[in-house]
């Protein structure tokens, strides 16, 4: 009998954190259910100062499988001792002991910063945690001192990590990764948009390999590490860890999830492909399955990257098998949950609400989420004279109470594959208005059954719709009910069950690869 138990489950992440959205959330869910009773990976390939504390809490906080590895291209990296390389030249260590140096410093909420000056001159800061722990280092030019030269990043520890080398416009350009004891592991070319190219990665012996991008550079380092762990299923799941898939072993088996349309344009075809599906079309002959969300997608992907219909399958997520027993609030409440992102388009959502829903008695919209967009819609609320009525209520854990307690959920994305709000919101009996958008509103919500679908970008006909909901109790309960009707198809024991023959049968075949 063979022993699929052998084959281990790898996950190839950018970066981890908490409180991420939707598409992380699925991931890990997926990951927690596929690693069960075999060796379990995390790979990420991002920098991150903090990432072992960000795995320990995901472990605790029971997303990630209790037994699950991690596996990190830095971390990996910068452990090699590279002896006979030069170490990297400490620009600031002379500030704070010599005594030709004068400082100021400045306390904020989480940092102190203490500015080093030099006969007068401005020569670069140091920002520390409350800890005395160094963040970021900044060393300016002496005879121009406003000009950034290079900042300085550590790890948690304390240990220096990366160097940026900004150019007179004060954008990095050049980027060099630090191991343990100083030297340059890494560095690469960076473009205005953060691309990093040209990357160069230096062996122990001192030799140096040249790659394309810091991707290829990814690849060949994850080709390394597959080749010591054996037999494996790899996941991936944003297209920036496609560079997993130019992996061609018959030891590996990729597993890859399109988890957003892959048009440019959200209602037709007009604006073609995205740029990222041109890495699924170039290596699709090394997947083993594409798992689309929604058949109308799979149909769609299936034509456009060219890829055989018995490699490309449908697992949509599931729905919460957890149903309300809390009863729908006195006061009508609308709720947004997601990433506070310019793609997500809140701020649709809070002018809605402000033409057509300020005058409902007692009304409120809550909003969950965290996200670089959060000050600008805050500004919004109180330029719309809402403060108080609108509320920001940060990242929640609970998803499904601030479902159960609001009368009506909003979507207002520019773009979902699937839409996990949507189906969390149908098991609490929570109906929801979006915009018509690919693949997953459109594909999810039956208009006048669940919830009400509008116009891509209409914020009149979105507004309304929320008034009508919030309004109309014979509506409300009837979109209720069709709802929760929707939810239970989307089992999450049909769900388990599809992705563990999946991985039984990919287990298997690379078992008998071996034979």
């Amino acid at each position: 009998m063979l022993n699929t138990e052998s084959t281990t489950i790898v996950q190839v992440m950018d970066s981890i954190g908490t409180g991420r959205g939707g598409l992380t959330k699925a991931t890990f869910k997926r990951f927690r259910q596929v690693a069960e009773g075999k060796r379990a990976i995390l790979v990420t390939v991002a920098y991150q100062p903090n990432l072992h504390q960000i795995f320990s809490q995901l472990k605790r906080d029971g997303e990630l499988p209790p037994h699950a590895e991690l596996l990190s291209f830095h971390d990996d990296l910068r452990h090699i001792r590279r002896d006979r390389s030069k170490p990297l030249n400490k620009m600031w260590t002379d500030w704070e002991a010599d005594r030709n140096f004068a400082s100021v410093t400045e306390s904020f909420a989480e940092t102190t910063i203490d500015r080093f000056f030099n006969a007068g001159s401005f020569v670069g800061l140091i920002c520390r945690g409350h800890d005395r722990s160094p963040r970021y280092v900044d060393v300016h030019d002496v005879n121009r001192p406003w000009l950034r030269l290079c900042r300085d990043l550590f790890w948690s520890d304390g240990t220096l990590a990366r160097r940026d080398h900004f150019d007179e416009t004060g954008q990095s350009r050049y980027r060099e990764y630090i191991d343990e004891s100083g030297r340059t592991y890494v560095s690469s070319w960076v473009t205005p948009a953060g691309y990093e190219y040209r990357t160069v990665e230096y062996a122990a012996d001192g030799t140096a390999t040249l790659f394309k991008d810091m991707r290829f550079s990814n690849s060949a380092w994850l080709r390394r590490k597959l080749a010591e762990i054996g037999p494996s299923v790899v996941f991936t799941d944003e297209p920036r860890t496609t560079f997993a898939l130019e992996i061609d072993s018959p030891l590996v088996h990729h597993v890859t999830t399109i988890h957003v349309t892959h048009f440019k344009n959200n209602q037709d075809r007009t604006d073609g492909l995205k740029n990222w599906m041109g890495h699924y079309i170039q290596f699709k002959q090394n997947v083993s399955d594409f798992v689309l969300l929604t058949e109308a997608q799979r149909l769609d992907f299936i034509k456009d990257a060219g890829v055989p219909s018995e490699h490309v399958s449908v697992i949509p997520h599931a729905a919460p098998s957890e149903r309300s027993t809390v009863t729908p609030p006195h006061m009508p409440t609308l709720v947004s949950v997601g990433r506070l992102a310019d793609e997500k388009r809140v701020e649709d959502a809070i002018t809605a609400f402000s033409r057509h829903c300020r005058e409902i008695p007692n009304v409120r919209f809550k909003i969950y989420g965290a996200g670089p967009a959060e000050e600008r819609l805050k500004n919004l609320v109180s330029t719309h004279d809402l403060d108080g009525i609108v509320t920001f209520e940060g990242l929640t854990k609970d998803p499904l109470k601030a479902f159960a307690e609001a009368n009506c959920s909003i979507l207002s994305s520019k773009y979902e594959g699937f839409g996990l709000v949507i189906t969390e919101s149908f098991a609490m009996g929570t109906p929801v208005v979006a915009y018509d958008v690919i693949y997953g509103a459109r594909d999810l919500i039956v208009n006048g059954k669940n919830g009400l679908l509008v116009g891509d970008g209409d914020i009149d006909a979105l507004g309304k719709s929320v008034h009508d909901i919030l309004t109309d109790v014979t509506l409300q309960a009837r979109l209720r009910s069709g709802a929760v009707e929707t939810a239970d198809k989307f089992s999450e024991d049909e769900w388990e069950d599809t992705w563990n023959r999946k991985i039984t049968l990919l287990s298997e075949n690379l078992q008998h690869s071996r034979v």
